[in-house]
């Protein structure tokens, strides 16, 4: 995989948002969804730890088109 780009952060942020999962982009990511340039190669992301975010995290991978 190539590195991670604004298109990747806009879209982890839409599936996860139609999937109720809380989160938190730091590092590169955050700095990426801020219009920040293009720093390292690689993504921090944080979700929040409860059962019911656990499920959402687990539903949403399959909703995004990584290439």
């Amino acid at each position: 995989m190539g590195a991670f780009e604004y298109r990747q952060a806009l879209e982890i942020r839409d599936v996860f948002s139609r999937h109720g999962v809380r989160y938190l982009f730091i590092g590169k990511s955050g700095a990426i969804l801020l219009g920040y340039p293009d720093t390292t190669q690689h993504a921090d992301l944080f979700p929040d730890k409860s059962p019911i975010n656990t499920r959402a995290v687990v539903a949403a991978p399959g909703n995004w088109d990584f290439r």
